[in-house]
This record gives C-alpha cells, structure tokens and sequence, in this order.
C-alpha cells in the first residue's frame, strides 16, 4: 500500500475535472467552558478532526458512522450553519470559507440543506405558501402563485396543500415539504442530514426515489448524511466512513460495500441484515467492545484501537505504532480511489464474532 496524500484525498478513480464540492482538512472544535462569574476555556469537543472530501457534480457522497461521530457537524461546518474551527470549501469554484455576510447570503442559493426531522424544521405557525415563499423573500427574487404550484407538484403534493400548516400533514409529506423548500432556488448542492430516518419504513422508499428522481431532472449534487447502510447501499455513489470526527475509509459504494478494509468498516457491514436466512445464519457478526470515546479526549494515534478487534492480535511493536502514530488515508487499490486510515488493513480476517 502506498500512503495517500497529506490532506487525505478521494483519490484518482473520481470522475474528470474539477469538483462541484472541495473540503480540505475541515476542523470544528467546540470550547469547553467552565466557572461561575468568569468562563475559562479548559478544553475543546473535536467534533469534527480534518475532514477532506470530494464531491463531483451529479454524485451523491454518503457520509456514514454512529451517531455522535461528527456527521450532522460536518454538513452545518460545510454549509457554514456553524462556523468551521478552520479547513476550507470550495463550491463550484467559490472559496465558501473565505466569504462575508453578504457573499454568503447570496451563495446559499447553490447550496441548501434538507433537515432530520420534519417536524422540528417547518415553522408551524406559517402555512406551507409562507414557508416555501419566505427565501424567495429573504434573497429578494420575484414569487408568484405559481412558483408555489410548481413546487409542490415537482415534490408529489397538490396545490391546494399551500394553504395548510404543518401539523395538517403526515411525517412524509412534511419531508417533501423539505424537499421542496430545499429545491426553491435552484441550487447546486444540497446536504441531505439523515432526511428519512425519522420516517415509516414505507414511506422511507418513496422520498428516496423522489430525491434521485429530482437528482436526474435537475441536475443536483447530493452529500448523503446516514446511519443507516441499507439506504446508503441504494442511493449512494460513494461512501465516505466517519469516526470519532474523522474520515477511516472512503471508496466506491460497491468496492466499500464489498471489500472493506478498516476494521470498523467491517463492523458496521457486518451489522447489515442479509435478506437471505441462510446466509445470515452462516456470517459472522463483528461485536465492538466498550464505547466510543469521549471526542473531547480521544485516544492517541489511532482514534479505533480501544474498540478495534484487529488491534488485539497484533505485536506488542504493531500495537505500539497504533498507539503512537495517527494513521493517514492509505490507498488500497492504486487508481481506484479506494482509501481506509489503518496501518494494518490488509489484514482482513474477521476474529470477533
């Protein structure tokens, strides 16, 4: 294996030219604060660690891990909902982390987001004409009855709905309510933060097809925020695998799905129901062992090594580099832009079950 890049790179299977979305070595860090009349900052929450992605036009990027690894942090720093601790995004050729107030008010036309809950994100004192009107309002761009109209047909709801207030509709008409606030402006980009896991797993397949229906007919860049890897498996392009704040593997969903290489990649895979009884009899489940550590003191060098079963068999000299040097992104497939941030990924033999 050859060690990537420092800024831990998607790799070189991408497809050619430019990226619609660059984030290079994205930080986020919360301040701990402490005392009664006079705060004093006595240590930080690394919520978000350096983070590097690429993101093509028309792709849709998941990002997966447990909850609390940083993944909801990581769009709002991306978007600029939080300020990022510093890293920087490039949007279409846009420098989003160098823009003002005013530059970035006028940005946020190519870049929205589409939020978890859908019932915590629609004011439930507007009607849905008021919610969907209110950012051609906040950007000062003309909106007629119709534009309110088409919307709600793009999204699969009738007209008349425009004159109702949330509370009238179900979880997933409300998410495509979401959809459609997302979609006003034509943008470019648009986060999707876990947008059907608070969703029926009936419904869950319907706002899926819609998204990639809406992908296909406007040509819209997708960063997928999940937990959960069966949905992951269908909609996305590539994966990228978050823990602790950091990125441990990235790769085409398929060769993700079919060939991890980091240990907890291998752990979550190894969670993911198999439709067939046999085969799920037959498999092995890969159990982590205690929890994830406190991000506000993570372990050195390698972040996983206190859940990591593969770390138990290695050399008291192996395990020493694990806990003293922070693994980079390797590649593990030269050209193919597979990449996982272990010393010892080729070591793939499942040994907790």
């Amino acid at each position: 294996m050859s060690q990537a890049s420092e800024q831990g790179g998607v790799g070189t299977a991408e497809p050619a030219g430019q990226p619609m979305l660059e984030v290079d070595n994205l930080v986020k860090h919360f301040p701990i604060r402490s005392g009664v009349f006079i705060k004093r900052t006595i240590g930080q929450v690394k919520a978000v660690d350096g983070i590097s992605l690429n993101v093509y036009k028309g792709q849709t990027v998941a990002l997966v891990g447990e909850s609390g690894c940083g993944k909801s942090t990581t769009a709002r720093a991306i978007l600029r909902l939080v300020e990022p601790t510093s890293g920087r995004v490039v949007l279409d050729g846009v420098d989003v982390s160098a823009l003002d107030k005013q530059q970035l008010r006028h940005a946020r036309r190519d870049m929205q987001i589409v939020f978890q809950d859908p019932y915590a994100s629609l004011n439930p004192r507007m009607t849905i004409r008021q919610i969907l009107s209110e950012k051609f309002q906040l950007l000062g761009s003309p909106v007629t009855r119709t534009t309110i109209s088409d919307l709600l047909d793009t999204v699969g709801l009738a007209e008349e709905y425009a004159d109702r207030y949330p509370h009238e509709f179900s979880g997933g008409q409300r998410q495509r309510i979401g959809i459609a606030r997302a979609i006003a402006m034509n943008p470019k980009f648009i986060v999707l933060d876990e947008p059907v896991s608070a969703l029926d797993v009936s419904i869950q397949a319907q706002v899926v097809n819609l998204l990639e229906d809406l992908q296909d007919e406007l040509g819209l860049t997708y960063l997928f925020i999940a937990h959960d890897l069966s949905v992951v498996r269908h909609i996305a392009d590539r994966v990228a695998v978050m823990y602790l704040g950091s990125v441990v593997e990235i790769a085409d969903r398929d060769d993700l799905f079919d060939r991890p290489h980091h240990p907890y990649t291998q752990a979550l895979i190894s969670a993911v129901p198999i439709p067939d009884p046999k085969l799920e009899r037959q498999r092995q489940r890969i159990v982590l062992r205690g929890d994830v550590p406190n991000p506000a003191n993570p372990p050195s060098g390698c972040r996983f090594r206190t859940r990591c079963w593969k770390f138990e068999q290695l050399s008291e000299s192996d395990q020493r580099r694990c806990i003293e040097e922070p693994p980079p992104l390797y590649d593990i497939d030269a050209g193919k832009g597979h990449q996982a941030s272990c010393h010892f990924a080729s070591l793939r033999e499942v040994v907790r079950a």
